[in-house]
């Protein structure tokens, strides 16, 4: 399985008064992007690392960070293996022992803010998620299985009131194909 680096460049607000914000993170050459959901609490935690708040210091990924020596790039990274029903799917890997622990995408990407460790994609998976990246942009696209199934209803209901039924049919296949997928899995 081939892997790619991928870099946190910013986060955006979702239009429209979503709860939700958007991490961005690049490849290196900078040349194209993904989009990562995250909730408002998780926002807030990047926006204390972002304005370089002096309280950050004492905040519990901090101090474990501290705690734990070992918590650096040389033993750690965090690697999204997938996507799975609008999640991307991320482990925290330990290098040393090839351990991997289950961790959200979100905080996945603060920790390795935190710790500065790697963030790496599975190679595949970047192609498909991925956009082209324009710095400086303030929109940013996201592939329509990179939201959750909730956010598919929002979004449809929203595409039919606005009479746009292309986007309509596109939003309603997704939601088919994971009702599918979930009645598979019964």
């Amino acid at each position: 399985m081939n892997k790619i680096k991928i870099i946190f460049k910013g986060i955006t607000e979702i239009v429209g008064g979503s709860e939700m914000g958007l991490l961005v993170l690049t490849d290196e050459a900078e040349t194209k992007q993904i989009a990562i959901i995250c909730d408002r609490h998780t926002e807030y935690e990047f926006s204390l690392r972002i304005g370089k708040a002096p309280i950050t210091h004492r905040l519990l990924p901090e101090v474990l960070c501290w705690i734990n020596p070992d918590m650096d790039a040389e033993h750690y990274e965090v690697f999204f293996t997938s996507i799975l029903d609008g999640q991307y799917q991320a482990v925290l890997l330990n290098k040393n022992t090839l351990e991997m622990t289950k961790i959200r995408a979100s905080d996945g990407i603060l920790l390795a803010s935190i710790a500065q460790l790697d963030i790496y994609m599975e190679e595949k998976l970047f192609g498909r998620q991925s956009v082209p990246y324009e710095s400086g942009k303030t929109r940013v696209a996201l592939p329509v299985n990179a939201l959750s199934s909730a956010m598919l209803e929002n979004a449809l209901e929203k595409a039919i009131e606005d009479e746009n039924y292309e986007l309509a049919s596109n939003l309603r296949d997704e939601l088919q194909k994971r009702k599918k997928n979930d009645n598979k899995q019964d």
